[in-house]
């Protein structure tokens, strides 16, 4: 998954983070049922918090756009 954020831009990381797995998704780059990275992968490899990927995961599930099991990680 091809994402990246700037840490000073104009709008919150988890925003920008959101913004573009939606992106991925509702361009069909991210199939349905694909597994998203962990949020402590996915917050290493950015170097951000791991709340904040957290924070733009619950977003993507509340608007319908992934699945997240405790333990299993999202899809």
């Amino acid at each position: 998954m091809d994402v990246s954020v700037e840490l000073n831009g104009h709008l919150p990381v988890y925003v920008q983070l959101k913004e573009q797995i939606k992106f991925l998704i509702l361009n069909g780059e991210l199939e349905p049922g694909a597994k998203l990275p962990t949020i402590r992968q996915l917050a290493g490899f950015l170097g951000i918090n791991r709340n904040t990927v957290q924070k733009a995961y619950q977003e993507l599930e509340t608007e319908g756009l992934v699945e997240c099991r405790r333990g299993r990680g999202c899809v």
